[in-house]
């Protein structure tokens, strides 16, 4: 006789999802948005009844909120790391705001605030001139070293071919650079 199967969730209540909150929140650096958008899949995931799962949303704001003053919840730090991180892996400073803003789940405007912090932080051969109020040559720049960082274009150990260069084009171009940082940073003439 085979053996029965136990279920292994265990009975929702205030308690267990605050817990679930706290240990979120102590293995992340978390948004309210981010947090509040955890507890509602866990709640999905596991209160099969929708009175029942709607009856414990209602906690949810009131966790994030305790959380926030106690100092586990921050969503000016989430979307300074997250900008980190874009601007780490390549993207243009624009699209990383929106990369940034999507993934700590927080406004656009308080990553924009980042942004000058997060460029010296995560990009530190970077020259970033505050003063300076065109940014295309810090563009280029940047542009430059995410294929330096990726070794993509000058920077692979293979010659480049015209297909490694449209290749890198269009990687640069989906992190958002505009074509004329393109055409900087690989050294070509779109027109030949």
């Amino acid at each position: 006789m085979p053996a029965q199967k136990r279920s292994t969730h265990r009975k929702m209540s205030e308690k267990r999802l605050r817990n679930i909150a706290v240990y979120y929140c102590q293995r992340y650096l978390v948004s309210g948005g981010k947090l509040t958008a955890h507890l509602n899949k866990r709640l999905y995931r596991e209160v099969a009844d929708s009175e029942e799962r709607e009856g414990f949303a209602v906690f949810i704001p009131a966790i994030v909120e305790y959380l926030t003053e106690k100092g586990l919840v921050n969503d000016r730090e989430a979307a300074s790391a997250r900008l980190r991180s874009a601007l780490r892996s390549g993207y243009a400073s624009g699209a990383a705001v929106t990369v940034a803003s999507h993934g700590a789940v927080v406004d656009r405007e308080v990553v924009e605030k980042e942004l000058e912090v997060a460029l010296t932080e995560a990009l530190p051969e970077l020259k970033v001139d505050p003063d300076e109020p065109d940014a295309t040559e810090t563009t280029m720049e940047q542009a430059a070293l995410a294929l330096k960082r990726a070794r993509r274009g000058p920077y692979r150990s293979r010659p480049q071919d015209d297909k490694s260069r449209r290749r890198d084009a269009g990687w640069l171009q989906r992190r958002g650079f505009r074509l004329d940082a393109i055409k900087h940073a690989l050294d070509i003439d779109f027109l030949d």
